[in-house]
């Protein structure tokens, strides 16, 4: 599991097509990832099929940590498709493209 953080900046420059933002989000050190893939696949039915690989703090916001607190959620398979009509029933997972538009005024780039 990929946990290194990332800027966004470079955020700007991954391919996003198998990724998604979930916003203010905590995820500890101990975070059980079997139950984070639960969530996105049967709880929220959001990536069925899908695993995460990668759930990358964000960094760069205007306030530091006492500002945003969003995660890159990275996932394997990219072959299937992620589930469009379930991630509206979550506004807190975004869409990364959509996320690096509306949010960019939150964050710094380098």
């Amino acid at each position: 599991m990929n946990t290194t953080p990332i800027s966004f900046t470079e955020l700007r420059g991954i391919d996003t097509s198998n990724t998604a933002v979930m916003l203010a989000l905590y995820v500890s050190e101990d975070q059980d990832w079997d139950e984070a893939n639960h969530y996105f696949q049967v709880d929220t039915e959001f990536a069925p099929g899908k695993n995460l690989i990668g759930c990358r703090r964000i960094m760069g916001n205007l306030l530091g940590d006492k500002g945003r607190w969003d995660y890159l959620l990275e996932f394997d398979h990219p072959e299937i498709p992620f589930n469009p009509i379930a991630r509206l029933k979550f506004s807190d997972i975004k869409w990364t493209d959509d996320f690096i538009d509306n949010y960019a005024k939150d964050y710094e780039d380098d």
